[in-house]
């Protein structure tokens, strides 16, 4: 809808979804984790308990969605489908490891979040699948997941920028880091090879910093009012840097 109102998808007929049961359910299990139906609104699932208890991190990012107008009228998966590059949830649900689950005549689907984003208003769901949930797997034993934004305007506005990071650490020591960056490029950007760079190293505030670094120098930010090339690298390094260290606390 919000497409249409801008006027950049003019379709001749629109489906609802709300009469197909079991699309405004939020359950979790040990095998598959949790598991976010394709009605459920971003309130609903800031105030989950389910959410809340096993993926906090993604309850307090979707506070961060619009107003409050929006997320009880908004869902976290159209807010996929959307696809538009400012997404608080997208970059998140990238170092969660989360898949959406796609279905149509010729049976389901399960993308991964890098398959899911294409590029701006485009996704990798077909032109006869509906996505139906969004699958998020249980959390790796002592991982800490934050997500970091940064709008210049007002806290409702788009993002400038997101930064999602997920730290499993061992005795001081980096085990495992997903860092996921928002906003500043068509679709979400990780840093997998950089974080493989901290594997079993202590995560000191030289490192990150040096992290942080190299990471900004990869990213090519799309130049708009929000900001310049230069000046979003320099506030992704920034962000990536707090992300880190707020994950090693």
């Amino acid at each position: 809808m919000v497409l249409i109102r801008h006027q950049l998808f003019f379709p001749t007929e629109l489906i609802s979804l709300k009469r197909i049961a079991g699309l405004d359910r939020i359950t979790f299990d040990e095998n598959e984790g949790l598991r976010i139906g394709a009605l459920v609104t971003h309130a609903q699932v800031e105030h989950s308990p389910i959410v809340q208890q096993h993926c906090p991190a993604l309850a307090q990012c979707v506070h961060h969605v619009g107003n409050l107008r929006v997320r009880n009228m908004g869902t976290l998966v159209g807010d996929l489908c959307q696809a538009d590059n400012h997404s608080d949830p997208a970059p998140l649900l990238g170092v969660l490891g989360a898949r959406v689950r796609t279905r149509s005549l010729r049976g389901e689907r399960l993308l991964s979040m890098a398959e899911f984003h294409v590029d701006i208003y485009e996704t990798g769901v077909k032109e006869d699948e509906i996505v139906t949930e969004i699958v998020i797997p249980p959390p790796a034993p002592q991982a800490c997941t934050a997500y970091l934004r940064f709008s210049g305007n007002s806290p409702i506005d788009w993002p400038i920028l997101g930064v999602a990071g997920s730290l499993v650490a061992e005795d001081g020591q980096c085990k495992a880091l997903k860092i996921c960056v928002g906003s500043l490029t068509a679709v979400p950007l990780g840093f997998d090879s950089e974080a493989e760079e901290l594997k079993g190293k202590k995560l000191t505030p030289g490192m990150i910093k040096k992290f942080a670094r190299a990471c900004a120098a990869r990213i090519e930010p799309i130049d708009d009012t929000r900001g310049s090339e230069w000046y979003k690298k320099k506030v992704a390094e920034v962000y990536i840097r707090r992300t880190v260290e707020t994950l090693a606390k």
